[in-house]
């Protein structure tokens, strides 16, 4: 089961929701006063035919979810919950476009109001961003730093987290947490740096699955 808070673009949305992604169904739940009313709970269908089991939800932003349908070929879905509209932003692309287990995603609003996503795509030693426009419907390729460890597989990126404009992706190390570090991107500029991650020295990290 996962759940997320969900924050609605409609005018008509009062308060924030609560989307949850069980094994069998989708709801949604009002969280007032931060609390969870079941009172009200809605269940909604996925638009794509696909087992439930199959679905991972990557970020939440501005009312959309960035979805992925799991399989022989990943595949990346934009979904507004709320009109139920969706967006498969592999169409035609190959089918090594977006796996999962190599690449992040993240959510962002441009200075023209433009939802944009940003996908840093990591294959053969080489981080390739690639930004989609809502507005455009097209694909752009950014520039990022060289070098085999941002693409090593001892790494695993994070979804990217939106905080006054910059999503910021923690990169941890499997077996080395002093290697660890985190890549800010600046969607002002739309330039990509790297930030050091403060050492602890009486812990230790490990990898793990959250708790939900």
């Amino acid at each position: 089961m996962f759940s997320i808070i969900h924050s609605c673009r409609m005018s008509n949305c009062e308060h924030r929701k609560l989307i949850t992604l069980s094994m069998s169904s989708i709801y949604i739940d009002n969280l007032i006063g931060g609390k969870v009313d079941i009172s009200d709970r809605k269940f909604i269908s996925f638009p794509v035919d696909t087992p439930l089991s199959n679905l991972t939800i990557l970020a939440s932003q501005y009312g959309l979810l960035l979805m992925c349908i799991q399989g022989p070929s990943d595949q990346l879905i934009l979904w507004n919950p709320t009109t139920n509209k969706f967006l498969n932003l592999c169409h035609n692309k190959p089918k090594s476009f977006f796996d999962i287990k190599e690449d992040a995603v993240g959510i962002y609003l441009d200075s023209f109001n433009d939802v944009k996503i940003l996908h840093p795509q990591r294959r053969m030693d080489d981080v390739v961003p690639r930004v989609y426009s809502q507005n455009t419907h097209q694909w752009k390729t950014l520039t990022f730093f060289k070098g085999p460890d941002y693409a090593s597989r001892s790494y695993l990126w994070s979804p990217g987290t939106l905080c006054n404009n910059v999503l910021y992706f923690a990169s941890p190390h499997y077996w080395a947490p002093a290697k660890s570090y985190m890549i800010a991107f600046d969607v002002v500029s739309e330039t990509f740096s790297k930030v050091s991650i403060p050492q602890c020295t009486h812990a230790v990290a490990r990898q793990s699955k959250p708790m939900l």
